[in-house]
């Protein structure tokens, strides 16, 4: 009975797998290497115009939330690998080839639209721009990418770090926090 029960659930995994990527395919115009890998456990929020690029051997492994709107373009060059991530791509999120991004890691190429007199945050209304992550970029965990943001190529991004400005090429960027111990 057991071995029922396992051959069911990898069929219905299989299903789920087939079913996510072909949600990266809505788009004629979208182009996804046959070799892409996708894991389990993923939300997606992709619309049918979104322009898609994904290269060869590219992975989104489990447990990512991945938003691409209406028109945006979503590229992820080859050989690059995603998990436990959060991306948000309103209008343009471009990844380089060989890249490896870590747990907790947050794209977002938009922030939402306020007024000051009366004070009032959109919920619905944004600001898009774009993120281009460069070739061979490793980001640590909880890393959070902003829009209008360009990270160069042989980047490495430390654990916790907010990129709120473009990273040059050759580059390491480490959270620095100082821990202040005091005794009781």
């Amino acid at each position: 009975m057991n071995k029922i029960l396992l051959l069911i659930d990898k069929l219905i995994q299989k299903a789920k797998k087939d079913n996510a990527k072909s949600l990266f395919k809505n788009n004629p115009k979208s182009k996804i290497a046959s070799d892409f890998k996708i894991g389990v456990n993923n939300y997606y929020d992709i619309s049918t115009t979104a322009n898609i690029y994904i290269g060869e051997n590219v992975t989104i492994n489990e447990s990512n939330y991945i938003t691409i709107k209406n028109n945006a373009t979503f590229k992820i060059g080859k050989n690059t690998y995603i998990t436990r991530a959060t991306i948000s791509c309103l209008d343009n999120i471009e990844i380089g080839d060989n890249c490896i991004l870590g747990e907790g890691m947050k794209l977002f190429d938009h922030n939402h639209q306020y007024q000051k007199e009366p004070f009032m945050v959109s919920k619905t209304d944004f600001n898009t721009g774009f993120i281009k992550v460069g070739n061979n970029v490793w980001t640590g965990a909880n890393v959070i990418i902003l829009k209008n943001v360009t990270l160069g190529d042989n980047v490495i991004i430390g654990a916790g770090c907010v990129i709120h400005k473009d990273v040059p090429s050759n580059s390491i960027i480490i959270n620095k926090q100082e821990h202040i111990i005091n005794s009781l």
